[in-house]
């Protein structure tokens, strides 16, 4: 096999961090030279490996949200209160920042070769959702301006018939937080993401192709954290969020992505001291990104894109399930894909609805990839 680009999306998986408060009850036949040449110009290298294709943990605002339901209830409850009471304390666990959308078109493919990118993005949320989705009632904005790089290489050395892959992403995050007139803002360098995994070589089935990649991402407490802050750019736990992503091209025009993530927590035990516990560990979940895209002109594609999160176990604080805690979100909406030959450009937009337990808002992302030719 000659020379081929790395093109493709180890995506990452995870930027811009979440915020989220409680109260009261809270809730992817050996291929011919011509086939590699149209896949390797008219594709972009999308090797985005961890949630993000590959992981960022964007800013971890450490129950922020929570430490704002206090203020905003300080006369029911205080931090004091929290240290002594039976009950868990209002503040809620929040999950780490994952790739939500952040991968989208085309993710399923990958070669040999390096992929560098950035990923530029912003987010403004100024509606908050409880257990049930009604709005937490409040004057409550949260915006979130982070940019992310991400450094991934596919080698030739195969397993299982796939060509073994790995990435490192580390994000840069600016996070300005207006609850009820307490206004509070953070800004810093994130936890570093590292991931490994494998590349399955784009296949044809009749007609069509379909390619795969399958990737274990795990987060690492790399930025820096301190127990007397609520607020913190790092998670000071572990994050591992496996992924599967396939894309499947019926013909030289439509594509379809998908992307399933399961994300695993590790405890915190050194919260934040004003709540007046132990430990706290965010509840396991699951989430997917997808994109139906059609290519409009050779170096142009429009398409749909979206994303799904879902909470499956309620968080833990001091060991204990704290009921109605499960977070879950949908994304939805369309983007643009740009370039060839190396050199990428993509922009998509989403709005959320179904919400609970978490910010609801707008979110619009960019990704500029090149890819640099891998060697034998």
């Amino acid at each position: 096999m000659g020379t081929t680009t790395a093109r493709d999306s180890f995506a990452l998986t995870c930027r811009m961090p979440m915020l989220r408060a409680s109260y009261e009850a809270a809730p992817r036949l050996p291929v011919t030279h011509e086939f590699h040449e149209r896949l390797y110009t008219r594709l972009p290298f999308r090797w985005h490996m961890h949630n993000r294709t590959a992981y960022v943990t964007g800013a971890r605002l450490l129950g922020l949200l929570a430490l704002m339901g206090l203020l905003l209830d300080a006369q029911s409850l205080h931090c004091q209160q929290l240290a002594s009471s039976a009950s868990p304390p209002t503040a809620q666990v929040q999950l780490p920042v994952v790739n939500l959308g952040e991968t989208n078109f085309e993710d399923g493919f990958g070669a040999p070769g390096w992929l560098l990118e950035e990923f530029p993005e912003s987010s403004v949320a100024d509606t908050l959702r409880d257990a049930t989705g009604r709005t937490v009632p409040g004057s409550n904005r949260v915006t979130v301006d982070s940019t992310t790089s991400h450094i991934a290489f596919v080698s030739h050395k195969r397993l299982l018939g796939a060509w073994l892959a790995a990435e490192a992403l580390v994000p840069l995050v600016d996070v300005d937080v207006q609850l009820k007139g307490a206004d509070t803002r953070v800004r810093g360098v994130g936890d570093l993401t590292v991931g490994s995994g494998l590349q399955w070589q784009p296949r044809k089935i009749g007609k069509a192709i379909f390619v795969q990649r399958v990737v274990i991402d795990v987060g690492v407490p790399t930025s820096k954290y301190s127990d007397a802050r609520p607020v913190n750019i790092g998670n000071h736990f572990v994050v591992v969020n496996p992924y599967y992503a396939f894309t499947y091209e019926p013909n030289g025009k439509i594509e379809v992505s998908v992307r399933v993530h399961y994300l695993w927590n590790s405890i915190n035990h050194d919260p934040f001291v004003g709540f007046g516990i132990k430990d706290m560990q965010a509840g396991q979940a699951f989430h997917a990104n997808y994109a139906v895209s059609y290519q409009v002109l050779e170096n142009v594609r429009l398409g749909f894109n979206g994303y799904w999160l879902q909470q499956l176990t309620d968080d833990k604080i001091n060991g204990a399930s704290f009921a109605n805690s499960k977070e879950r979100t949908v994304g939805l909406g369309l983007g643009i894909q740009l370039g060839g030959r190396r050199l990428w450009f993509r922009v998509n937009g989403y709005m959320e609805t179904g919400v609970r337990n978490r910010p609801s808002g707008i979110k619009v992302t960019f990704r500029v990839s090149k890819a640099l030719a891998g060697e034998h």
